[in-house]
């Protein structure tokens, strides 16, 4: 089916468009035949409208001779083959009607002004063609523009899932392995103590099994995680870690890429606080900053351990991601001091529906 009929809006706008195109030809009949624009109104009008139907298929033409799959011989071989047929079809009607116009006036100057203005006519008819068939092939190119841009936000979709399934392929094996160390060694000491171990590390895989498909969270959603993912550290590294939680409560309900702070403070852990002897603190902080959310992770390091280089590589896969998700309206900042590490987020500030319908009702009560 012609997209065209697809929607009843379009499809009325056409039919406006060729009425007011059929009454235009009649005016300029009526001045190339020495008419009145009555006469020549009655006589152009409804076969030019009609015309509309023979024109119409030429969708069909269009789409079975791809402009880059057809050659030029072709495509003016086909296009002129259609062309000679609805001039046939448009001369058998144009004379039938001007010869009923004759007999039902008992006039024959309809027949005769028809007669006199076919070569305008026609001339006319190939200029409607041609217009169609170029606006035909317009708007193929530009679905098929539209169909390769979906298809491109397809696989940038399924790119950044899978960039998320790697992340949590390799994250969870690596702090399972140490987590369940941990327990076995408190399990032989202090039993409830693993009790409460075994369900921080049951909300930290529930988080991970229950976020497994959703886009988006918030940061209160995101801290929590954290939260436990850093109460279960505490337990393998003692007085070693400490935390430090700076946040501002207008930021909590601010959507963003799920699992997106574990790789930041897992590498302060992995590469900060496990190289130094005395540990050190996990300061976290998140506020706005401008249009955008600032997440800052900063850590101790050591200097001279070769542990505080690491190989970059989760923060790496975390920067694509945040490309594929945001493209360049997001980025990370890292910051070396004496010292110190600190990785900054720059994350455009989005909120869920619900609370942008609210703000919008507060704002328009106001």
């Amino acid at each position: 089916m012609h997209p065209i009929f697809n929607s009843p809006l379009r499809f009325s706008g056409l039919i406006l468009v060729w009425l007011l195109l059929a009454t235009g030809i009649s005016w300029v009949m009526s001045q190339a035949g020495d008419l009145p624009f009555n006469d020549s109104f009655i006589l152009f009008a409804p076969p030019y409208f009609l015309s509309l139907i023979f024109i119409l298929p030429v969708y069909y033409v269009c789409r079975g001779l791809p402009l880059n799959e057809t050659s030029t011989l072709m495509l003016v071989a086909s296009h002129g083959l259609t062309l000679l047929v609805i001039l046939s079809l448009w001369s058998m009607l144009g004379t039938s009607y001007s010869s009923w116009l004759a007999g039902v006036t008992d006039s024959e100057r309809w027949s005769v002004y028809y007669g006199s203005t076919s070569l305008l006519n026609y001339g006319l008819i190939g200029l409607q063609l041609s217009l169609l068939v170029l606006l035909h092939y317009l708007y193929f190119a530009l679905d098929k523009a539209r169909q390769l841009e979906k298809e491109a936000l397809h696989q940038k979709l399924l790119v950044s899932q899978a960039e998320l399934q790697t992340l949590r392929a390799t994250a969870h094996p690596h702090f399972l392995f140490n987590s369940l160390n941990t327990l076995a060694n408190v399990t032989l000491k202090d039993a409830d103590k693993a009790h409460r171990l075994c369900h921080l590390l049951a909300d930290f895989l529930r988080y991970s099994v229950a976020y497994n498909k959703q886009e988006t969270v918030t940061l209160r959603d995101e801290l929590e995680h954290i939260q436990n993912y850093l109460g279960i550290e505490r337990e393998r590294f003692g007085e070693r870690l400490h935390t430090e939680f700076c946040t501002e409560d207008d930021v909590l309900d601010v959507e963003l890429p799920p699992l997106i702070l574990f790789p930041v403070v897992e590498n302060a852990i992995k590469h900060g606080i496990d190289s130094l002897i005395e540990g050190g603190t996990v300061t976290i902080t998140a506020r706005k900053n401008g249009a955008n959310l600032l997440i800052k992770v900063s850590n101790p390091v050591d200097e001279l351990g070769q542990k505080a280089r690491g190989t970059g590589h989760g923060l790496a896969s975390l920067e694509q991601r945040l490309k594929n998700r945001y493209g360049e309206r997001a980025r990370i900042q890292r910051e070396k001091a004496q010292g110190s590490f600190a990785v900054s987020l720059y994350l455009p500030i989005e909120r869920p529906d619900s609370m942008k319908s609210t703000e919008a009702k507060e704002s328009h009560l106001a």
